[in-house]
């Protein structure tokens, strides 16, 4: 064997005589290949004024002095043209491109670093395997390709989480898209772990609501719009009315009336249009449970059996509040009907036939539902058809 395998450099041999001829061009050789830097593989014969120890990609098709050595190296040294033949896995730098190329099949291709897939990409920051892609930098640009750009956040199905969340600290400030649902949701927090609602966005209607209501820019206080309640929902009425009865029996959450007074604490038209707040004078103080008349019986269903588990047939029951003689009524039935949700309303419009239109405040907040309470003083004996909800 006279020369080396890969490279062909030729070996000196045994008493040859001018050892350095062979040795030079062994040396020449490696001059052209090591850190190989090409000005251009696109040539197809040599230019007109190379420069000492410029080196060429032969291109397919060559002529002239490089013809029938296409795919080849061409370096320029001591006034004339070596060749050398590239094998599969040699790179180049190409200077006119500034790429890096490999040899391959015969032929030249540009080297693109493999990044899909893979497990995670952290920008000057560690991605992990929660945030797989993990970017600290002043700013992100997702740039067009084109006419526009699209942003795609995709979950497994409606009922599954897609969101952009805003931080601070790494505390959760503000959420953003379709949260658990199909619907469009803004929601925000103060400490990461309460949160509230601010849009909600039916996603088959488009409808709009603002849970936590809008507030004044000047004032800061919460605006609040009149909603009528809609057509073919039935007659909503109120009657408040000082009633007594006294208690027949108690059945979990059911509570009998003697005499079947049931009638007298609720109307015909609040059956499932409102609870009131009843209570057992017998006892000491006096107790109190919330209770709606909506069952086929004559008796009243109590919102939480634990208020009524004391009371026992014979107990005297009233609806006013004995310390201050009002009559309070949670309306959340109605709203949850008629309005499909109950909330926190400032206040209710009620028709009172020929004595006029009335608006009553709600204040305070009931403790039995999302909705606040409407009062009455327990001489009231007006009734009063509901008419629409300021919230």
């Amino acid at each position: 064997m006279d020369q080396t395998p890969n490279l062909q450099l030729p070996y000196i041999a045994p008493s040859q005589a001018q050892k350095h001829v062979t040795h030079n061009e062994a040396i020449r050789a490696l001059d052209a290949l090591v850190q190989l830097c090409v000005v251009s593989r696109t040539l197809k014969e040599p230019p007109a004024e190379p420069r000492e120890g410029n080196r060429y990609c032969i291109a397919s098709g060559a002529s002239g002095a490089w013809g029938g050595k296409d795919g080849q190296i061409a370096a320029w040294q001591d006034g004339a043209w070596a060749f050398l033949q590239p094998q599969d896995g040699w790179r180049a730098w190409i200077a006119a491109e500034n790429c890096l190329a490999i040899f391959n099949q015969g032929q030249w291709t540009d080297f693109r670093p493999a990044t899909n897939p893979v497990d995670r990409v952290g920008i000057q920051a560690q991605a992990d395997d929660t945030n797989r892609l993990s970017v600290k930098s002043p700013a992100s640009l997702f740039d067009h390709a084109g006419s526009g750009h699209q942003l795609k956040i995709n979950k497994a199905g409606d009922q599954q989480l897609a969101s952009i969340l805003f931080q601070s600290a790494y505390q959760g400030r503000v959420e953003i898209g379709t949260i658990w649902n199909r619907d469009f949701s803004i929601k925000a927090s103060i400490d990461g772990k309460d949160w509230r609602d601010i849009l909600l966005a039916d996603g088959r209607t488009g409808a709009v609501q603002f849970p936590g209501g809008i507030v004044q820019p000047r004032t800061g206080k919460k605006l609040s719009g009149l909603i009528f309640l809609p057509d073919g929902g039935g007659p909503a009425v109120l009657e408040p009315a000082a009633g007594s009865a006294v208690c027949a029996s108690v059945s979990a959450d059911l509570l009998s009336l003697k005499g079947k007074a049931a009638a007298g604490i609720f109307a015909t038209g609040m059956r499932g249009v409102a609870m009131v707040r009843i209570w057992n004078t017998s006892k000491s103080p006096a107790q109190s449970a919330w209770a709606k008349w909506d069952t086929a019986a004559d008796q009243l269903q109590v919102s939480d059996p634990a208020h009524i588990r004391p009371w026992v047939a014979g107990d005297a029951i009233q609806t006013a509040d004995p310390a201050n003689q009002t009559i309070a009524l949670d309306i959340s039935p109605l709203m949850q009907k008629q309005l499909g949700g109950a909330f926190p309303q400032d206040g209710v419009l009620l028709g009172n036939g020929a004595g006029g239109d009335v608006t009553i405040p709600c204040p305070i907040a009931s403790p039995v539902s999302s909705g606040n309470l409407l009062i009455f003083k327990a001489d009231e004996r007006r009734r009063f058809n509901v008419i629409g909800i300021y919230g």
